[in-house]
């Protein structure tokens, strides 16, 4: 069976997963296999050849990271509120995936936002050690999608 999966966290708002140094996502996944499950951004950045198992409720989807690139951007300057995204292009280690994803094949791209005010020493930063000077509004957004083909 082939098609396109996608697999969202939707805006993730909770306090307690945004200020974790380690957040994880719950993930609803749609397409070829129906799922649901999560994800730990916490660790080392994505690096390509790096692999990254994602646990479902019908198996796990294993991705080997192909390229990734980060970018940051003032949305609104006079607020300091920034974006940081990080995009992953994958393809699918389906030798490594087991369940209903197991020996599948395929390849995306998944995105990472995380926006929230972005402050160094009461100033306006998009430095990789500036911090969210309030949580009002920020929010953590993972959308995944791909061509996916699994065994009937």
């Amino acid at each position: 069976m082939t098609g396109t999966e996608t697999f969202t966290s939707g805006k993730v708002t909770n306090a307690k997963v945004l200020e974790a140094n380690s957040p994880t996502v719950p993930l609803t996944y749609t397409g070829v296999v129906s799922a649901t499950g999560s994800f730990n951004l916490g660790g080392s950045g994505p690096k390509k050849g790096q692999i990254k198992t994602f646990v479902t409720s019908k198996g796990n989807l294993v991705l080997m990271v192909a390229s990734d690139t980060v970018s940051a951007k003032f949305v609104d300057p006079s607020t300091c509120l920034a974006q940081d995204i990080t995009t992953v292009h994958y393809t699918v280690a389906g030798s490594q995936s087991t369940g209903s994803f197991k020996s599948a094949s395929g390849s995306g791209v998944v995105s990472v936002t995380f926006e929230a005010n972005s402050e160094l020493k009461g100033k306006c930063s998009l430095a990789n050690n500036a911090e969210p000077a309030t949580m009002t509004g920020a929010y953590i957004l993972f959308t995944g999608t791909g061509p996916l083909t699994v065994k009937s």
